[in-house]
């Protein structure tokens, strides 16, 4: 699992770096989170968000649950762009999904763009047949507690633990 999560964190990075020579990425957000239960925190994450020639969407998740790291990665098309919504399909690959070594999903994002609250939800679908759940999810709000930040709360599962349903808080710092 090791080398496979390695091959995958590199080539995230490689993919980031050759994307962002010839200026066709930047880096737009980066969303610091945590997320647990009613009773504890289970997860810190780290989600660097850029945006491809301005339209499509690209992140990056790097999570720590107090035992293991997870690496996930996801690139979106854009699909439907409003004044006050968006909806994007999306590729995600991770370096790990309940419990098996590589996991391969496609889902839709969806996103009002409000002013001072917006609303967003994620729905992912891994292929992989091995698996007993293949839903991932993730649906929220932002709220604007400044000019450049927003508080995020939002219910989810987790891709390396598709039964695990959270609760997660983070603030999203825009560049």
């Amino acid at each position: 699992m090791l080398k496979k999560s390695m091959i995958l964190l590199f080539t995230a990075v490689f993919l980031v770096i050759s994307i962002s020579a010839v200026g066709a990425a930047n880096l737009n957000s980066v969303t610091y989170s945590i997320s647990g239960d009613a009773s504890d925190v289970d997860t810190l994450e780290l989600e660097p968000e850029f945006m491809i020639n301005n339209i499509h969407p690209a992140k990056l998740n790097l999570a720590f649950d107090g035992d293991d790291f997870y690496f996930g990665a996801n690139m979106g098309l854009n699909m439907l762009m409003e004044d006050n919504f968006r909806l994007d399909l999306n590729l995600m690959l991770t370096n790990e999904v309940d419990g098996l070594d590589f996991g391969k999903a496609f889902g839709l994002a969806a996103a009002t763009r409000g002013a001072d609250l917006s609303f967003f939800w994620q729905t992912y679908y891994f292929i992989d047949d091995d698996l007993d759940d293949h839903a991932f999810y993730k649906g929220g709000a932002n709220y604007r507690i400044g000019p450049r930040s927003d508080l995020e709360i939002s219910v989810a599962n987790q891709y390396w633990d598709l039964d695990n349903d959270v609760i997660k808080l983070g603030i999203k710092v825009k560049l």
